[in-house]
């Protein structure tokens, strides 16, 4: 399963079983980065299933899905991305019923932040390695004579130690462990089983709602700025929208057609923010150590290509952003609500189109040439068949029925 909920489940269920999902997931992505740092990919694999996993033995399921999503083979910086993620989807999640969750809510929201944040050094410094990668891709006719390797060098190298600062001293993925744990630990003192179905689709509306309103208004803020906006409004627009993707992703199934756009849309808005945000991270780094990124020379042709991408991503960011808040924020929680009971209620969305789009055809007609069709239609003595075109042979062929 993934992280998106299925018909047969209530919203209590669905939240419980992703929850447990991606903790589970999370803590087995820990485990294959102590076993890649160790250059022992075997080891988180034969480990799969016990306590070092971070989930029971017999629960079966979350077992499953981690075997199914966990790469044992993967590299450091790609399982402590991966556990980021994890965290971050159980954020979206618990935002999404935020209402109903009580006290729960506060507790889990702090220990996946808290757990993310421990990692964050080495997903910060690779993401400018392959953010930068991708600035001289899209831009490499305009890279000077002489390049700009010495920013590359200078990049990889703070990449290599962060990972080496967080494999050498493993106090940083024990602290992430240790907060994973215990927000799986709280699963069982989520108050939704206690509600009903419009309770629970109640607290998704309004979840859904006030996230959507504080994406919203981060836009305005974003809009009111004369100038260049503050990097800390676009990060902070940044995280709401990508609150509103997890909302649309989980629900998705529901109405795949509608909301698979919607979701498409949201996280391409997510992606230009967050690249725009590693460039306003490189621009600073850039500026405040040019000798330690190859000198004055490489560092200026660095900010040309720097600034004018940020540019471009933010008007790009900005088109897209005044079309997906258009909408009034409660207009959208309460259209996921309705398109979960629509789906509950008729079951998955069916294809829809005309009857030829709908239908293969039920013989063999439509794969003979013309001459083979004359030949037919004269040997079922079909009236009118000189003056007919190919659709009419066909028409006529087929309402004659089948010869006997």
């Amino acid at each position: 399963m993934a992280f998106e909920f299925e018909r047969d489940e209530s919203i209590d269920e669905a939240t419980a079983r992703i929850a447990h999902e991606q903790f589970g997931a999370a803590l087995a992505w820990l485990s294959v980065a102590e076993a890649a740092e160790a250059q022992d990919p075997g080891a988180a694999d034969d480990r799969a299933g016990d306590e070092a996993w971070g989930f029971a033995v017999d629960d079966a399921q979350v077992a499953d899905f981690v075997r199914r999503e966990v790469d044992t083979a993967a590299s450091v910086e790609e399982a402590v991305h991966e556990a980021r993620k994890c965290c971050k989807r159980v954020r979206g999640l618990v935002r999404l019923v935020r209402p109903a969750m009580e006290d729960a809510y506060q507790a889990t929201n702090t220990a996946t932040r808290d757990a993310a944040r421990e990692l964050s050094p080495i997903r910060d410094a690779h993401a400018l390695v392959a953010t930068f990668d991708d600035l001289v891709a899209a831009h490499a006719d305009q890279v000077p004579t002489g390049g700009i390797a010495g920013v590359r060098r200078a990049l990889q190298a703070r990449a290599q130690d962060a990972t080496h600062a967080v494999t050498a001293n493993r106090d940083r993925i024990d602290a992430a462990r240790r907060q994973i744990v215990r927000a799986r630990d709280g699963l069982e003192g989520w108050p939704l089983a206690g509600l009903d179905r419009d309770e629970q689709c109640g607290a998704v509306a309004a979840g859904v709602s006030k996230t959507a309103d504080r994406a919203r208004d981060a836009f305005a803020e974003v809009l009111d700025v004369p100038g260049p906006p503050p990097d800390e409004l676009l990060h902070e627009w940044r995280k709401r929208v990508k609150y509103s993707w997890y909302h649309v992703s989980l629900v998705e199934p529901a109405a795949p057609t509608l909301l698979g756009a919607l979701a498409d849309l949201l996280h391409d808005l997510s992606d230009v923010l967050g690249d725009d945000h590693d460039l306003a991270i490189l621009s600073a780094d850039l500026r405040e150590d040019p000798d330690g990124f190859g000198g004055e020379h490489e560092v200026e042709a660095a900010l040309v290509l720097v600034e004018g991408t940020r540019r471009d991503l933010q008007r790009r960011a900005v088109g897209v952003g005044a079309r997906l808040h258009a909408e009034p924020p409660d207009a959208l929680g309460a259209r996921l609500v309705a398109l979960l009971r629509a789906w509950w209620r008729h079951g998955p969305e069916p294809e829809a189109g005309e009857i030829e789009d709908l239908h293969d055809q039920a013989d063999d007609l439509g794969d003979r040439t013309n001459g083979q069709l004359r030949d037919l239609a004269r040997q079922r003595d079909v009236p009118g068949r000189s003056r007919m075109d190919r659709a009419g042979l066909l028409g006529a062929l087929r309402a004659a029925g089948h010869p006997d």
